[in-house]
């Protein structure tokens, strides 16, 4: 696990030099055990080891058996052993035992179609010495990170943004055409980000740079939903499930430093420590987060499944308002952009605890989005049922409820009014707006005007509601919220983090699974839930399904208020928003303690986050507006 930066430019190589080392130095806590580099008249690139696996030999930059080609990785590649049996068939030498040769290899034998061989999570960067070309690529689910900036024909590209701003090749400007998506749904979507010129590798694509600097992005992975009709029962569809879990638990096992596990109490981290314990001859270090907020805490499930698999357990406490502006800080450093999730301080938290015990730790995270988890998914349905009731009957209804909750200000009045004024949007709005932060009226009038956000394109009439809101999952909401707060935070702590519901073979096979078998009644993850019926404590499946997420209301201490205020009226919020609607959302998110007519408690406390993430961050880089 690594992480990986160069500059590629005309410039002097003594200045390029200068630049990446800086750059490396940004990075240094996504490897702690080594560095590599390499520089030449075009391009200088360097990265941070944290050594994983072949300790001795994998130092980088690797070469090709021909020596034409190098590359420095980022990432784990699980079925690189099988990978490097069919390179030796092919006559091809190696001289370490490292992933990492293997990946570059399979470029010189396979060309750009390698990727779509590859089991695991990675960024990488392989350099044609004699064609002076590039080759990089990500993961098809967007585990590992990969930003670049390319102006002018410089091309500079970093596993962190922190560390593609110290390159200081341009200064920060904020990309106000993406405040909206930011404000909106909570991310912008790749490859733009909130910054101009500094783009994402999607998930999924390759990137080619020629030696004349023209570039390319294509696409290798691609969602596909086809039912197999064939697999006809629940436990069918278990039986042809579990030998996939089972390997893509394995595969992840393989490491030459120890390995722990995230235990939450939830189904799918319960799910992979149970299958962990299975397959080891040794028992697991499990780690769990006990929150103190009723309904957050998931720890007395979490021991059964320790107990029931003799794991050694650790319960780290995450007390109610421990909140340290450092954290926020920390968060913005390590991200390099706004992050609205405020779940990025229990894993900082955590991670930081697990890594003084393992180096690797398996995680749940994919579970809820290959298998259908999230509630939200039957709210789609009810919604979609509701814009058959004729629209003038809808209006009035809409109108009447709202005219009635102003005097009784009753949280479930205001989401049956929600509900009959969405319930006509088209299917992909609808999906985007069950994910919304601030609704349209706010966030118009927080702009003075509305600020637009990109519909979702990846829509399949020929695909129920239920898969193309999941494949909105797997696009949008994965990368750009729970593997970029596991990512940066665990690489934070020098950990690295595995999810075996994202290998892509198991991922092959879910897709494959009828509707009835993911959800059905208001239960998700059926097909798991049968897999794993003999195997778990009952309670694992009977409770109500929390998440991973903070009671951020409950962190709302004096230190947290001071620095909201602090950040929502700065000059350049000012210039950004309406003083008056950013005094509303201050008020809201620091005083209210309960779910009302005018929004959830946790609403109103993440849109209060998500403009302090804004101001501190454009305070942090010096970004300009």
């Amino acid at each position: 696990m690594c992480g990986i930066c160069g500059v590629i430019s005309k410039k002097a190589k003594e200045d390029r030099e200068v630049q990446v080392f800086g750059m490396n130095q940004a990075i240094y806590h996504r490897g702690l055990d080594d560095d590599g580099f390499f520089s030449n008249e075009t391009c200088t690139l360097a990265m941070r080891r944290l050594a994983i696996i072949d300790l001795k030999t994998g130092k980088q930059p690797l070469y090709s058996d021909c020596g034409r080609y190098l590359i420095f990785f980022n990432g784990e590649i699980y079925n690189y052993k099988e990978l490097k049996e069919t390179l030796v068939a092919l006559s091809c030498e190696f001289v370490s035992n490292s992933d990492t040769e293997v990946v570059v290899n399979l470029f010189k034998y396979f060309g750009k179609d390698m990727v779509s061989k590859l089991q695991g999570m990675f960024a990488f960067c392989i350099y044609d010495l004699v064609e002076n070309s590039y080759f990089f690529a990500r993961d098809r689910f967007g585990e590992k990170p990969f930003y670049y900036h390319f102006e002018d024909g410089n091309f500079i590209f970093s596993s962190e943004v922190k560390s593609l701003l110290a390159s200081k090749s341009f200064v920060p400007k904020l990309n106000k055409s993406k405040l909206g998506s930011y404000l909106r749904l909570g991310y912008v979507d790749e490859p733009f980000t909130l910054i101009q010129h500094v783009y994402s590798l999607a998930p999924g694509c390759y990137l080619e740079l020629t030696s004349d600097r023209q570039i390319s992005i294509k696409s290798y992975a691609h969602t596909t939903y086809r039912p197999d009709k064939s697999i006809k029962s629940l436990e069918e569809a278990s039986n042809f499930i579990r030998p996939y879990f089972e390997k893509a638990v394995q595969k992840q096992l393989v490491s030459d430093v120890p390995i722990g596990a995230f235990l939450s109490g939830g189904i799918d981290s319960s799910s992979v420590v149970a299958m962990m314990a299975q397959l080891s001859d040794k028992p697991i270090q499990t780690f769990t987060v006990k929150f103190q907020t009723k309904g957050y805490d998931e720890s007395k499930i979490a021991r059964l499944v320790s107990e029931r698999y003799h794991t050694d357990h650790h319960e780290i406490i995450v007390e109610n308002s421990q909140f340290k502006e450092a954290q926020f800080w920390r968060i913005l450093d390590h991200v390099g952009l706004p992050f609205p999730d405020s779940s990025a301080i229990p894993t900082d938290i955590v991670t930081g605890e697990i890594s003084k015990y393992v180096k690797v730790a398996l995680s749940g995270d994919g579970g809820d989005e290959v298998f259908g988890g999230y509630t939200v998914f039957d709210w789609l349905s009810k919604l979609r049922l509701m814009s058959y009731v004729p629209l003038g009957l809808r209006s009035l209804g809409q109108w009447g409820i709202s005219t009635l909750n102003h005097g009784l200000n009753n949280n479930k009045l205001r989401q049956l009014t929600k509900v009959l004024k969405i319930s006509g949007l088209p299917i992909p709005r609808l999906i985007q707006e069950t994910h919304a932060l601030f609704d349209s009226s706010e966030l118009e009038e927080l702009c003075q005007g509305q600020l637009d956000y990109p519909e979702y394109e990846d829509y399949q009439i020929e695909d129920s509601l239920l898969r193309n809101a999941m494949r909105y999952r797997v696009k949008y909401d994965l990368p750009l919220d729970m593997l970029i707060k596991v990512d940066r935070m665990s690489m934070a702590n020098s950990l690295e983090v595995r999810s075996p519901f994202l290998d892509p073979v198991l991922f092959e096979a879910s897709c494959a699974l009828p509707d009835q078998f993911l959800r059905n009644k208001g239960l998700g993850k059926l097909v798991i839930r049968k897999m794993m019926e003999n195997s778990l404590p009952e309670e694992v499946f009977n409770h109500p399904k929390s998440g991973f997420s903070i009671p951020l209301h409950d962190f709302r201490n004096k230190e947290f208020k001071s620095l909201a205020k602090e950040l929502l009226f700065t000059p350049y919020m000012v210039e950004l928003f309406e003083r008056e609607s950013l005094e509303k959302v201050l008020l809201s998110g620091i005083t209210e303690t309960k779910d009302n007519g005018s929004g959830s408690i946790y609403r109103k406390t993440h849109q209060l986050w998500s403009l302090m993430m804004l101001s501190g961050w454009i305070k942090r880089f010096e970004v300009s507006i």
